[in-house]
Parts: structure tokens; sequence; C-alpha cells
């Protein structure tokens, strides 16, 4: 329910119906409810139906729409703009929700009032509509706009399957890998016969699994390293031959496929997360269970935990009487949200989540609604390149924290640029800005690169060191963290 109805007042005329008059706006707003709501209150509720016009004269608004039954945020709206148009021109239910974020004023126009001011002033209807197509026709033109690129252009920038034919190089392959795959295979086949016919135990077959996919994933690594004028020759060979097995496995298989649109989405790191080996045959769960032991699905399990720490320690050095607020950019499950946020002694942490996913926010925010924080708690479908070059629709107030992990590592330089400025901008005096990156030297790479099509950009600590000091970080001192398994890596720099 709204907080109070106000007096009429005379603010500006909206932006929104541009080729109204003054004369006509005094009309609408003489017939207007004005309403006052508070923060996160409910203005129109998804699937209601009011035939009104809403015309936003204080604050900010939030348009959500539901996605497995979770409140994601596609929109905001600010004064001057109009909501309720569609309901109003089609007389349908909503087809979104509009919230108050923070204090809001709302000047709302019932319908059957606006139909009888269209019918009794000459050239009005004219000019409500004008401008009402005129609103549809931007809002349009920023879904059309923004929708297909949320998933191909900009972020991430996906390595799309390469060609697996014709790579020069096939007929000087070394013989010591060819050997190296024909033993990986034949162990996978004596293994699977020997389960089958119940003469391996499940641990003796993982073991010799496990043992297998090391030698393999290891020659991979030496051969590219060594003769890598034919790395994509050995890429593919391996790759072909080896493909049968690898796909068993649950985790390697969603790597691969990418439903999502890229590898490392939110059920990938999920499934690295919950830990559980699973996939089809006798093998699948053998190989699921190496998989998920790599290095790079370990440094995944512990950039959580650094994570979760490094929130506590900002909340820690803030102002007791201030909330903490965070942001994650491309936040994925948002997993050390809830680790740090669900213990005893929780900090007063206000959380923004940012994604290009919709599935991946809805799946946060229901873990958000199970533990009872969704309060604390901002979903935002937002395109995070275009967020970062001032071309997205998510508004944050100034943070204390804000981080980005595994998503740097498919941007160019220009994007990670554009990104620590942005943050720059959006945090307060004392905020931290965290950016990781994956290292050169991470040791499942060839594995990545080649077998699951998960190619990432790969970056130093110099190279970090670069990019912050072109920013508006400058001369800023930078601290280093790496997680345990030395696959990730963090830059940590402080806003002055």
């Amino acid at each position: 329910m709204p907080m109070s109805t106000v007096k009429d007042e005379t603010p500006t005329l909206t932006s929104a119906l541009r080729f109204i008059t003054v004369e006509d706006h005094r009309l609408l707003l003489e017939r207007a409810q004005h309403m006052r709501f508070g923060r996160g209150e409910m203005i129109i509720a998804e699937g209601s139906r009011r035939r009104a016009i809403f015309l936003l004269e204080q604050g900010f608004v939030r348009v959500e729409r539901a996605h497995l039954g979770q409140g994601i945020a596609v929109a905001r709206r600010g004064p001057g703009e109009v909501f309720g148009e569609m309901g109003f021109v089609e007389g349908d239910r909503a087809s979104a929700s509009v919230i108050a974020d923070g204090d809001v004023q709302v000047a709302v126009v019932d319908g059957a009032d606006i139909q009888a001011l269209l019918a009794s002033v000459p050239g009005l209807a004219t000019r409500f509509y004008q401008s009402l197509a005129l609103t549809l026709s931007q809002r349009l033109r920023e879904l059309t706009v923004s929708l297909p690129p949320l998933i191909v252009e900009d972020v991430p920038q996906v390595a799309r399957s390469a060609e697996r034919s014709g790579r020069p190089g096939h007929a000087n392959l070394p013989p010591t890998l060819v050997d190296a795959v024909e033993a990986f295979k034949t162990v996978m086949l004596e293994t699977d016969r020997g389960v089958k016919d119940r003469k391996l135990a499940e641990d003796a077959a993982q073991s010799r699994v496990g043992q297998a996919c090391d030698r393999l994933e290891i020659a991979l690594r030496e051969h590219i390293q060594r003769d890598g004028h034919l790395e994509g020759a050995i890429g593919t060979f391996v790759f072909r031959e080896t493909f049968p097995f690898f796909m068993l496995s649950r985790f390697t298989d969603r790597a691969f496929s990418k439903p999502r649109g890229y590898a490392g989405d939110y059920a990938t790191i999920e499934m690295i997360y919950q830990d559980t080996a699973a996939g089809d045959g006798r093998l699948g769960p053998l190989i699921d269970r190496w998989t998920l032991e790599l290095p790079a699905a370990q440094a995944v399990k512990n950039r959580r935990s650094l994570l979760a720490e490094a929130i506590r320690d900002v909340a820690a050095r803030w102002p007791a009487a201030e909330p903490v607020r965070v942001t994650s950019l491309a936040s994925g499950p948002a997993r050390e949200f809830f680790d740090v946020m669900t213990a005893a002694d929780a900090p007063n942490v206000i959380a923004t989540c940012v994604d290009i996913d919709h599935e991946a926010l809805a799946f946060a925010s229901g873990i958000a609604q199970q533990h009872g924080l969704s309060a604390r708690f901002t979903f935002a479908q937002d395109n995070v390149v275009r967020l970062t070059q001032g071309r997205g629709h998510t508004a944050l107030e100034p943070q204390a924290l804000i981080y980005s992990v595994g998503l740097t590592d498919y941007l160019q330089d220009a994007f990670v640029l554009n990104l620590i400025d942005w943050a720059h901008e959006m945090l307060l005096p004392g905020g931290t800005l965290i950016v990781g990156n994956v290292v050169p030297s991470n040791p499942t790479r060839a594995f990545m690169d080649h077998i699951l099509e998960w190619v990432l950009i790969h970056r130093s600590e110099q190279q970090l060191r670069d990019l912050f000091a072109r920013s508006r970080f400058g001369s800023a001192p930078l601290t280093f963290r790496t997680e345990p398994s030395g696959v990730d890596l963090f830059a940590f720099c402080r806003k002055a």
C-alpha cells in the first residue's frame, strides 16, 4: 500500500508526454491522485489490471519482470517519465511490476478520466497518443538494441567453436602424442569393461580414470609448449580422439556446449560449488570427478571464500552506522554474498547483483528469498560492458565495494579499462575495487582451450598494474592476492 496521498502540486511538464501542452498537463493533473511510496513498495504488480497512466513526479522506480518466480530488474525510470502506458493502451494485465527505488511521488490518472478529457478537449487525443507512440517507440528501440547484444555483443566475448578440419600439421603430429592418446583410450575402454564385469571397484576405477586423464592432460600441455607451431593440429587431434570420452562428464558437456552462451555461466559455476560428480554411462561420473578437481575448478571454489573474506574486510572498516553497499558484476550464483550474510555475525551488507543472464539472477534471487534476505538485494539484468560505457540501465548509489571476477577473462583491455574507470566513479571515497583474472601460467589452459573450447584472456600481475595505471585510479596503490591453486589473481585498489 502507498505510504500516503498528497495534495496536488505543480511539477514541471512531464518529458515523456512531450507533445501535450501546459494546459493539457494541468487538466490531467487536476484529475490525478498524487501518491507517495517508500523504498521497495509495489506501485504496479505484474499481472494486475488497472487502466491508468502513472506520471513519475519525484524519485526513481525500477521495472521488474518475474522469472522462475523471482523479480529481475529490467529498467529504471526517473522523474518526468510515465509507466502503465501499455496497460492503458491495451487494456490488458501489467506485463511487469513497478517498484519504488527510494521515496517516490506519482500522479495517477485513471483511464476513464483520460478518456473523458480526450473526448472533450480539441486536439488532446492527437497530442496524447502521439506522445505515447513516441515513448513506446523509444522503449522498443531500447529493447531491440539491448536484447541481442545481451548474449552475443560485447560481453562476454565468447570464442566460437573453432574449425576442426584442414588444420596444417596433421601429418607431422609427434608420435609421442599419438601414443599418449592411444594409451588414454585403451585405459578408458579397459576400465569401462572392468566396471561392467564387476572386476574393478569404484575407487580403483576412479584412480585409473584420474591417472589416465592426468597423463593425457599433461601430454597435451607439454606438446603444445614444445611444438607451439603445431598447436592447432595437436589440439584438434586430441579433441577428436578423446571427445566421446570427455563428453560423458556432465561438467565437461556443459562447459563445451555453452547453453547460456558462454562456458562459465551460473549453472557451470554452481556445478563446481556443489562438487558432485555426474555423467553418462559407467565412465561419466569418474571423468566428471577428475574435471571437478582440475586447478581451474579448484580456483573457482577458492575465489568464493576469498571474496567472502574481502566483503567482511571492507565491512569491518566501514562506519558502523552506514550500510555496506557492495556490487558484483557478472554475479552468477552470488554464493559469496550468502556466505557472508547468513553468518551469525553478518555485517549490514546491501548487495546489488548485475548479470547479463536473467536465469542467473533468478537463481540467486531464489536463494535470497530462502534465507529471508530479499530486502537486502537488488538483482539487475544488464550488459556489464554497456553499463560501464554509460549505455546500461542500472543505477547505483555510491558503493563501498565493487568486484568483478570471472568476467574480465573474456574482455579485451579497452573494455576492462572502461570497467575500472566506471567503478572508480561509482565508489565512495575509501571504497574498494576488486578485479580478478586468470593468470598466463594456468595449468588447465591447454585442456580448456582445446577440449572444452573455454578460451580466456589470461593476464599477469604486470598487465593488471598497467591497466590500473592507465585508469582513473592512476597511481593509487595496488595489492594482489592469489587463491591457493595459483590460477586466479585478484587486484585490490582503494579509491582515495
